[in-house]
């Protein structure tokens, strides 16, 4: 996610902290302050001490979001699913999983730990207030978690009552249509959380527009995925691509660009791939050779990949197209165009 920077790994996990949540910690801290118990802190006195009180509030709930995510991502691992990492912003936090378990049930498990660790938590903050220790504060703080354990309990997309919902149906409907059914509630509950805002809270509005976007990117990526998966890279790539030798001048191959309209090519040297040159090099130095300013880390798939396999890595690395290699040749080259025409064409045979 763009716009954030880490802060440190926990058990291997990036954590990330977006930008966003440096809006949201003065407007949190500012709630705790003038809301009264049992949900502020608005009866504490003297004053210092309520304002202290509020800001670690404020920082104890994002605490307790990372918790909550962490139990996703920790679960996840245990399944065998990569976690890229987790990031904190102005909304709460997002577990980044780079795929969903295949086997419905484990779905329904990595979503569920999210708000039973956040009920959890809640337990312990009202033992800490029972016990008598600084009583108001963990009162607050149990009931903020208990909080979001129920939001998230709510049965739709993005929330993890919708991902638990989308694992119960997919068992008797196909994933896709499982995926589409939640993300219809996530999307009607946020209209309804939209119109409810304009009566009472700006806030409501934000989160409402959050769950919208959420639902609809859901349901648009799981379409995308049911598609590609069942393409194989050697179906759509382009073979024996035109490629370029790293004694070339960057001046002759954005001729070839202007020619052949590509924006990149492989670069080959005694029949191996050594990189891959693109529009953004080449301008760097009009006159350089092509070994001086290609890309020498190359990202490769295998033309038995799927498609999807070469979208992920694309959005991940955040380049236009990857060379197809076949025990160590190069066979050919996937681009982007190619996976969006795949997704255009396939997309349009299956509602018909």
């Amino acid at each position: 996610m763009t716009l954030s920077f880490s802060i440190g790994k926990i058990a291997g996990i990036d954590i990330r902290i977006h930008l966003t949540l440096f809006l949201v910690l003065p407007i949190l801290s500012y709630f705790f302050f003038s809301t009264p118990y049992p949900y502020g802190f608005r009866n504490v006195e003297p004053e210092n001490l309520r304002i202290l009180v509020s800001i670690i509030a404020t920082f104890s709930l994002f605490a307790s979001v990372l918790i909550h995510e962490l139990s996703h991502s920790l679960l996840s691992k245990k399944y065998g699913v990569k976690v890229k990492g987790i990031v904190l912003f102005v909304f709460g936090g997002v577990s980044l999983l780079e795929d969903v378990p295949s086997e419905t049930e484990k779905e329904v498990i990595i979503a569920a730990a999210g708000p039973l660790t956040s009920l959890l938590v809640a337990i312990f903050g009202y033992i800490m207030a029972k016990i008598g220790i600084f009583p108001v504060f963990f009162t607050v703080f149990g009931n903020l978690n208990l909080i979001l354990a129920a939001f998230n309990l709510i049965p739709a997309f993005p929330l993890d009552g919708g991902r638990i919902l989308r694992g119960l149906m997919a068992k008797s409907v196909s994933f896709v249509k499982a995926t589409k059914i939640a993300a219809s509630i996530g999307k009607a509950l946020a209209v309804g959380m939209g119109v409810l805002g304009l009566f009472t809270s700006s806030w409501l509005i934000l989160i409402a527009l959050f769950i919208y976007i959420g639902a609809n990117e859901e349901e648009k990526m799981a379409l995308v995925e049911n598609i590609l998966k069942k393409v194989k890279i050697s179906e759509i790539m382009t073979r024996n691509p035109i490629c370029v030798s790293p004694e070339a001048r960057s001046g002759e191959v954005l001729e070839m660009m202007l020619k052949y309209k590509h924006l990149g090519y492989p670069v080959i040297k005694n029949g191996k791939l050594v990189g891959i040159v693109t529009l953004s090099d080449l301008v760097k130095s009009k006159d350089a050779k092509v070994e001086d300013v290609m890309s020498k880390e190359v990202v490769t798939v295998e033309p038995e990949d799927s498609a999807l396999k070469a979208f992920r890595l694309m959005n991940e690395y955040r380049i236009g197209r990857l060379p197809v290699v076949k025990k160590g040749e190069l066979v050919g080259i996937i681009s982007r165009t190619d996976l969006m025409r795949t997704l255009e064409i396939l997309g349009a045979m299956e509602n018909e």
